[in-house]
């Protein structure tokens, strides 16, 4: 009966034994260790509460397959199992319930629970490295066109290497650009200057007379 209801607990996450508690198949969920790496999995482990409830009629159509018996006889031998249990419990025995733990009540009448550790095979710490691919490539969408991250290097290598190389260029180009510019001011100056010079014309000589 141990081994059935075990497999029940895990299917079904839940298991009600009247008289006694309820004992529940909990999960922890995976958790991030950024220190050291790693992912953690998801961790199971059980957990028993003293409130009671009637058990589901699930509980003996699942005895009554594995069993290879009716209903009828899956509820009879349900109840004799909890009686058993209860008697033991009484005594002060330790009840050592394989795959789940231990049940003993204590001289205040509370029932300990001490639960087994569960392992699962396939659950176990995940390595997380970040991992770095220099250069990798992969496509971009550039205007209405898709290109690959190496064509893009290929096509903005030359503007890195003037950007890198030849810082000069662009001051040399803003230096000519203001020469030029102070050129053209003042030559505009010079002919606006000259156009508003009056100029007077001499007075004629005086005529020339031959005495005679």
């Amino acid at each position: 009966m141990h081994e059935v209801l075990y497999r029940y607990l895990i299917k079904y996450k839940k298991l009600d034994l009247p008289g006694i508690g309820v004992l529940a198949l909990q999960r922890q969920p995976a958790a991030a260790e950024f220190v050291n790496h790693s992912f953690l999995t998801p961790k199971y482990f059980f957990e028993f509460d003293r409130s009671e409830d009637v058990p589901p009629e699930k509980l003996f159509s699942w005895l009554s397959t594995n069993l290879s018996i009716t209903e009828q006889e899956a509820v009879i031998r349900f109840n004799e199992f909890l009686f058993e249990l209860n008697r033991q419990l009484r005594e002060g025995k330790q009840i050592h319930w394989r795959g789940i733990g231990s049940l003993q009540k204590e001289i205040s009448g509370d029932i300990k629970f001490i639960p087994q550790q569960l392992e699962f095979l396939g659950y176990g710490t995940v390595t997380a490295e970040k991992v770095t691919r220099k250069n990798a490539e992969h496509t971009m969408l550039v205007g209405e066109r898709e290109k690959t991250s190496t064509q893009m290097r290929e096509l903005l290598q030359p503007v890195d290497e003037i950007t890198s190389d030849k810082w000069w260029v662009w001051p040399l180009a803003i230096i000519l650009a203001a020469l030029i510019f102070l050129g053209w001011h003042f030559s505009e100056s010079n002919k606006a200057t000259a156009n508003t010079v009056k100029i007077s014309p001499a007075d004629p000589p005086a005529p020339y007379y031959i005495s005679r």
